[in-house]
This record gives structure tokens, C-alpha cells and sequence, in this order.
């Protein structure tokens, strides 16, 4: 017990001198920048670029377009997004990919935004060490996939998911520190929504399975799968700045 005691006021000193230096920092950031350039920055985080290509292995780009701001009751809400048609023989594959803040449910998103009756959106969520969660569901004849492509850790589904990941993978000292001086936000929040999907007239075999990893997939769903991996590896690679 008294071992550790000498440890335990080292760190508390260490500790004490960290915050000391942040809110040092933070006084002094508020005494030299003018607060011109503070507002600049706080409109330049609202700036997000979407690219006009992004290469798909296997897949020929055909056009890429963006997105229309979504509309509800209350308000109308505009992220930055495009989605992009390809090709490949005769398979059609659709992505859309979507920047938004503070939002982790897919569900949520597929019903808000893509416009789905909540009734039909069941889907079976997969997970892959290094990419993380993705969701697989069927809608009128089309095969859909989607996750949240986090700008820290691995891709999310659910709100449960999309929480626990920020708080282990989005938060540090160094983060905690940009924030004391309003550069950052404490926690990062940077997602982007991203849907696949493939048109298929014929009857896809969706099960509803208590393990959905062990479900062998149809050729629908491993084309979206692959293609999912790629796409996610070029996103993750390309983060857009803001």
C-alpha cells in the first residue's frame, strides 16, 4: 500500500501538469486568435468533399452524382454525398455514400434518408475483423448493403456500436487537448453513411438467422460483399478532410 503511494503522486503530478498546460493553452488561444478566424474555421468544418470516381475493383464507373438534400416535415437537411453507378456485364451495383455528424443508427438512417418503410428493413448484420459491422437486407427484389464508415476504428451498424467505438477508438489526450483550444470535437463523430446495392429480379434467399456469420451467402450478396471490402478499404484510405 505504501509502495504505491510515491507512484500513484507521480502521476497525479504528471496529471495535474497536463491539465495546467491545456488550459493554459486554451487562454491563450483565446487571448491571440482574433475571433474572425475562429468563426472561419467553425465554417470550414461544415465544408466536406465527396470525390467525382471512386475505383471499384471489377466495376466500371458509369456516372456519379449528388446527392438531393433530404426533406422532412420539420426541416430539410443537406449532407454532402454523391452516388455512383456501376457496371459490370450485365450487373448494375449502386453506392451511395453520405457524410452526416451524430448519428450511428442504420435503421434510423435507411428509414430518414432512403426513404424505407420501417417494416421492411430487417437486415442481418455481419462482422469482419478490420472493417467491422456491416447490415445485409433485401427490399422489392434488390439486395442492399450498408454500414457507417467511421473516420476512427471499424464500421458500425447499430447506435450501440456506433457509441461504444467512439468512446474506445475516437478519444485521447492529445484530442482532449485540441478541444480545450476549440479545434476539435472532444469525441470524433465523423461518419459516412454508405449503401450498396444490386437490382435482382429473381427471388433472394434472405433467412432469418440467429448467426448470420455462419449463413452461406448467395451470389447477390458475396458480389456486394466484395465490393463492399474494396470500398470501405478505398474510404478508409481517402477519409475526407473537414
Amino acid at each position: 500500500m505504501n509502495a504505491l503511494q510515491p507512484h500513484w503522486q507521480k502521476t497525479r503530478v504528471s496529471l495535474l501538469g497536463i491539465l495546467l498546460l491545456a488550459i493554459l493553452g486554451f487562454l491563450g488561444y483565446q487571448i491571440i486568435v482574433p475571433q474572425d478566424n475562429k468563426k472561419t474555421k467553425t465554417n470550414k468544418t461544415q465544408t466536406v468533399t465527396i470525390p467525382d470516381t471512386v475505383p471499384l475493383p471489377n466495376w466500371k464507373l458509369m456516372d456519379s452524382q449528388p446527392l438531393k438534400s433530404t426533406e422532412t416535415e420539420d426541416e430539410i437537411e443537406s449532407f454532402p454525398g454523391k452516388v455512383y453507378e456501376y457496371s459490370n456485364d450485365q450487373k448494375r451495383l449502386q453506392a451511395e455514400i453520405r457524410y452526416a455528424k451524430y448519428s450511428g443508427s442504420f435503421n434510423h438512417f435507411m428509414i430518414k434518408h432512403m426513404k424505407m418503410p420501417a417494416a421492411t428493413i430487417h437486415p442481418d448484420i455481419y462482422y469482419k475483423k478490420g472493417v467491422g459491422h456491416y447490415a445485409l437486407f433485401e427490399h422489392e427484389n434488390t439486395a442492399y448493403l450498408g454500414s457507417c464508415i467511421n473516420a476512427k476504428g471499424e464500421s458500425t451498424v447499430t447506435l450501440s456500436q456506433y457509441n461504444k467505438n467512439r468512446y474506445l477508438r475516437g478519444w485521447g489526450l492529445t484530442r482532449t487537448f485540441f478541444w480545450l483550444i476549440g479545434e476539435k470535437d472532444l469525441v470524433e463523430y465523423r461518419c459516412l453513411w454508405s449503401v450498396m446495392s444490386i437490382p435482382n429480379p429473381s427471388e433472394l434467399d434472405f433467412t432469418i438467422n440467429i448467426d448470420p456469420n455462419n449463413q452461406e451467402l448467395n451470389e447477390v450478396e458475396k458480389q456486394l460483399e466484395e465490393a463492399w471490402f474494396d470500398w470501405y478499404s478505398w474510404w478508409k484510405n481517402n477519409f475526407p478532410d473537414y
